[in-house]
């Protein structure tokens, strides 16, 4: 008994150990950023499930199942917070092709929620349990889903990348009209923004483990058009040269026209085939 007792007090103390994990923080404000709708949900959810772990932890169910479970929530927790953090600060063309593993990974971050949380509401008092209960029902009614603009967005780049061209003039044509769509449906128009996503990219590539080539050549493919192509994205509208976007558009020009002529050293005939 004593030795039982001593396995699930193990088990609490590796919970608050975890617990300690959600202090991650979240980024909140990606109004701006793909998958907005995503994050919020999936926001929602983790406050929710928060408001109610200090109350599981301080219960202490008598069940070393409970506790496991407690422990694995905390960390799913975790990674729900560090799936937004992501998500806030990485490129909108990359977040927009990889799209459908991030709805996959919410889906089941939400399906883990709600396994844990059946494993803990049988081990605890009928007022905690019914708290449970309710945030049950908001995990099995839950939508995530992708937004229109990000589904296009998704679409016309994916198809460019699975294209075999004839000809450079082809895909030059159809690279053009990809990236033009593409960052037309992702806010992407203005000299600025066109800045924020290439230096995004850049800080991206930076982090991009060796062993992951595939995400490394896919995210330098994204980074040449926008450069590439950087005259034919930017759309300034009548009456919006301030004196201060006037200075934005200086110094980007004059640093993408730099980037664009090493870019172009670098091509070769294997891009067209990502």
């Amino acid at each position: 008994m004593s030795c039982a007792v001593s396995e699930l007090n193990s088990t609490f103390m590796m919970s608050r150990n975890c617990a300690t994990v959600l202090e991650i923080p979240i980024v909140s404000n990606c109004k701006d950023k793909v998958h907005h709708s995503l994050c919020l949900e999936l926001h929602r959810l983790i406050d929710r499930i928060s408001l109610v772990i200090l109350d599981i932890e301080s219960a202490r169910p008598n069940c070393k199942l409970a506790m496991e479970a407690l422990c694995s929530l905390n960390l799913t927790l975790a990674k729900a917070k560090s799936l937004i953090k992501d998500c806030s600060k990485c490129s909108k063309l990359y977040l927009a092709i990889t799209s459908r593993r991030i709805l996959s990974k919410c889906q089941k971050l939400r399906n883990a929620f709600e396994m844990y949380l059946t494993e803990i509401q049988g081990a605890v008092t009928i007022p905690l349990a019914d708290k449970i209960s309710a945030i049950l029902h908001d995990l099995r009614t839950a939508k995530f889903s992708l937004e229109y603009a990000e589904e296009e967005a998704r679409k016309v780049l994916l198809s460019l990348f699975e294209k075999n061209f004839p000809d450079k003039a082809s895909m030059e044509k159809e690279e053009l009209e990809a990236i033009q769509i593409a960052t037309c449906r992702l806010e992407i128009k203005s000299a600025f923004s066109l800045l924020v996503e290439k230096a995004t990219i850049k800080n991206q590539l930076d982090e991009v483990n060796e062993t992951n080539p595939k995400e490394k050549e896919l995210l330098e493919y994204l980074l040449y058009l926008l450069i590439k192509y950087r005259k034919l994205i930017c759309q300034f509208e009548d009456g919006d040269h301030s004196p201060k976007h006037d200075f934005h558009d200086q110094s980007f020009e004059h640093e993408l026209v730099v980037e664009q002529a090493l870019c172009e050293n670098q091509v070769n005939d294997e891009v067209g085939d990502l």
